[in-house]
């Protein structure tokens, strides 16, 4: 398991721009130093900052994810309340109806589906999601290995809000 790529923390950037806020009232104090350096320095640890957040842990409360989960990420949150990407969102995935998240189009033959994603349901999509539903969009071809499927389900599984979403339409 691993964690997400991040950010960097909210405080820390706060911190950083108050440097740089004094940074600029002492070049303006007429501290000796040529006009600029204080600032060229502030901007080149702030770029390096950001380099940095790039590999960084997103926040200590996320939780970290199997390794076949990765490609999964690249198309959908997995956070409660993170914007939608490219896929529907995978927070409260298990028990929720198929194709039932607003603000996202599903295929017709997924909306066909009906009933609620549940472990069964999920393994045999995971597997092969072309097979599952033959105009799914999904551009993987699911998790073929059952052992690391079976990581990515108990992930899922975890994924759930604290009170059960109905499962209607069964």
């Amino acid at each position: 398991m691993r964690p997400r790529r991040g950010m960097i923390e909210p405080a820390f950037l706060q911190q950083l721009a108050l440097t740089m806020k004094k940074s600029e009232s002492q070049q303006r104090a007429g501290d000796g130093r040529r006009r600029g350096d204080g600032l060229r320095w502030h901007r080149a640890v702030l770029a390096g900052a950001a380099a940095l957040a790039i590999d960084a842990p997103r926040a200590a409360d996320e939780p970290p994810y199997p390794d076949a989960f990765e490609v999964c990420t690249s198309c959908h949150s997995y956070q409660q309340n993170e914007p939608l990407l490219e896929g529907p969102p995978l927070w409260g995935v298990v028990g929720r109806r198929v194709a039932s998240v607003d603000g996202y189009e599903y295929s017709a033959a997924l909306r066909a589906i009906g009933g609620s994603w549940d472990r069964a349901r999920l393994d045999q999509f995971l597997s092969n999601p072309k097979a599952f539903c033959a105009s799914d969009e999904n551009g993987d071809g699911g998790v073929r290995n059952a052992a690391e499927r079976a990581e990515v389900l108990e992930f899922l599984e975890r994924l759930a809000p604290q009170t059960p979403v109905a499962a209607a339409d069964e």
